[in-house]
């Protein structure tokens, strides 16, 4: 195959017919590479996912702004994206994904009418992997993506390795605020709610003077592991915030579920039956959470930031402390702007 359907815009007629945001043809196969195609004629979109729906999921835009909406929130792999539409120009749109944290990751290949060496050149400097010409020969098309993809496939399992505490087997830091960002981000966006919780182990310090810091890295890990246990869905996140420290973020979570769960972790903590005998409070190893929900259903509420967010939830992780530990206490949604 060596003619695209792919042409530039003057050789097709514009449709009337506009693609719902982010609308999704491929077949949701989990664990499938995410494909977007950005591009304002929906006969280009529909080439391009004929061409790759076997391969990869593939989410279809004809509008930039609702593609970048989309890519702050959903994992995409790789963008094939057009250089001249009409809300906003390819520059401005790949220039866009590379000022973000959240985007600034995803590889961007221009897929474009012009062949001007000048555009090519400002499009890799701003930053894109790749820069096709239409009509575009869906053979090279096709091994170009596919070499993309293996690149990103090959650098998330580093960033995998990169990401995962070496002492406890959680997120790391770094992971956990990339995680909570994302969503948080997804919880604006939809007008959600998450619980964030920060969990700390009582008398920690203790434990290593007394036990020693061979026992003291056996309980971290141990305490890492059971609060993992009481995950219920696969997007409930956990990392170690730092030294005995560690967060759970759990999206679309109000209040009462978020209860729930913290006291379930302060009951499955307990049943570790860790020996601590300089504990304060009782003779075994406990926690104490400090718990916050963000609901993101008014503009005002929306005006928050993660930073406020994760100090909301320390006050209550030391307001927990302060009542005798091995407690939860948490922060109703309006005390955010207290």
């Amino acid at each position: 195959m060596s003619v695209s359907e792919l042409r530039p815009r003057a050789e097709i007629e514009p449709t009337a017919i506009s693609l719902a945001a982010g609308a999704s043809v491929a077949n949701s196969e989990l664990r499938k590479q995410t494909l977007m195609v950005v591009d304002d004629y929906r006969s280009n979109l529909q080439a391009m996912n004929a061409l790759f729906e076997f391969q990869y999921q593939v989410v279809l835009f004809d509008n930039a702004k609702e593609a970048l909406a989309y890519a702050q929130t959903d994992v995409v792999d790789l963008i094939l994206l057009d250089l001249d539409m009409p809300d906003m120009h390819g520059y401005d749109a790949c220039e866009e994904l590379k000022s973000s944290p959240l985007t600034a990751y995803i590889p961007v290949i221009f897929v474009t009418a012009s062949d001007s060496s000048d555009d090519e050149a400002r499009g890799l400097l701003l930053g894109a992997v790749d820069y096709i010409t239409k009509p575009v020969n869906l053979t090279i098309l096709r091994a170009r993506v596919r070499n993309h993809m293996e690149l990103v496939y090959y650098r998330k399992q580093l960033e995998i390795l990169s990401s995962v505490d070496g002492l406890t087997g959680v997120a790391n830091r770094r992971q956990l605020d990339t995680m909570l960002l994302q969503h948080f981000a997804s919880t604006v966006r939809f007008g959600h709610c998450m619980t964030l919780m920060m969990i700390d182990i009582d008398d920690f310090k203790p434990y290593n003077d007394l036990y020693g810091h061979m026992q003291g890295d056996d309980c971290l890990k141990r305490v890492a592991r059971a609060i993992q246990s009481v995950r219920r869905r696969e997007t409930d996140f956990v990392g170690r915030y730092g030294g005995e420290e560690f967060a759970m973020v759990l999206p679309d979570t109000d209040l009462e579920g978020g209860l729930v769960m913290a006291n379930k972790l302060l009951q499955v903590v307990r049943g570790l039956n860790i020996e601590h005998q300089g504990a304060s409070a009782t003779d075994s190893i406990t926690i104490s959470i400090g718990l916050t929900v963000f609901e993101a259903k008014s503009e005002q509420a929306k005006q928050q930031t993660v930073e406020q967010l994760i100090e909301c939830a320390d006050k209550q992780l030391y307001a927990a402390k302060h009542k005798g530990k091995n407690r939860v206490s948490y922060a109703l949604p309006n005390q955010l702007l207290a």
